[in-house]
C-alpha cells in the first residue's frame, strides 16, 4: 500500500515538487484472487460502516506469497506485531475505491519514475507497473521486471536477488542525480 500511498501525495502536491519516484511492487490494481466482489462490498456498505471494522475479507495468507526467502519468511512470519487476520471491510473498501482513482490518473504522471516487480507476486498484481509504464505521461519511465521474484523485492528475497533490485534502484537514483544534479 505504499506505493498507493506515494501516488496519492503525488497527485496532491504542487507541481514539479517530485524529482523522482520509485515503485516496489506497486499496488495498483487489486489481483483477481483477492479483489472483493462489488456486490459484497456495496451489501457490507448498506450497514453505513458498521461492518467496516469485520475482518471477514478474503484471506489468501499473503506473507507466504509475499517472501520468497524461507528464512525471512520465518522471522517476518513470526513477528508478533503483524496483523496476521483477515483483511478489514473498510480497508478493502477504501483500496478497492483509491486503485481505481489511481488508475484512472496515470496520466497525470510526469515525474521520472522507475517501478519494480517480481513476475511470481502474489500480493499486488505486476499488472500494476505495467499499467504505469504504459499510461503515464513521464517522459523518463523505467518498469524492472524480475522473473521469478515475489512481493518483497528488497527484504523477502534470497540476497543475490535483492542485491540487483537494489543496484538497479541505485543506478537509476545515480542517474538521475547525474542528469539534474541537487536541483
Amino acid at each position: 500500500m505504499g506505493g498507493l500511498a506515494t501516488m496519492l501525495m503525488y497527485f496532491q502536491s504542487p507541481p514539479d515538487t517530485w524529482t523522482g519516484l520509485i515503485f516496489s511492487a506497486p499496488l495498483f490494481v487489486i489481483p483477481e484472487n483477492m479483489k472483493p466482489s462489488k456486490i459484497r462490498l456495496f451489501m457490507y456498505g448498506l450497514l453505513f460502516g458498521l461492518a467496516d471494522t469485520w475482518a471477514t475479507m478474503p484471506d489468501n495468507k499473503m506473507v507466504g506469497k509475499a517472501i520468497k526467502d524461507p528464512e525471512k519468511l520465518k522471522i517476518i512470519a513470526g513477528n508478533p506485531r503483524r496483523y496476521a487476520g483477515p483483511p478489514r471491510v473498510g480497508t478493502m473498501r477504501e483500496i478497492a475505491r483509491v486503485c481505481e482513482y489511481v488508475q484512472g490518473n496515470f496520466g497525470r504522471v510526469t515525474a521520472p519514475f522507475l517501478t519494480a516487480h517480481g513476475t511470481a507476486d502474489g500480493v499486488t498484481s505486476p499488472l500494476s507497473s505495467y499499467l504505469l509504464y504504459e499510461k503515464a505521461s513521464s517522459e523518463e519511465k523505467t518498469l524492472k521486471v524480475y522473473e521469478g521474484m515475489y512481493h518483497s523485492l528488497i527484504q523477502g528475497e534470497p540476497d543475490e536477488n535483492s542485491e540487483l533490485v537494489l543496484k538497479d534502484m541505485r543506478e537509476w537514483i545515480d542517474e538521475r542525480v547525474e542528469k539534474y544534479g541537487s536541483r
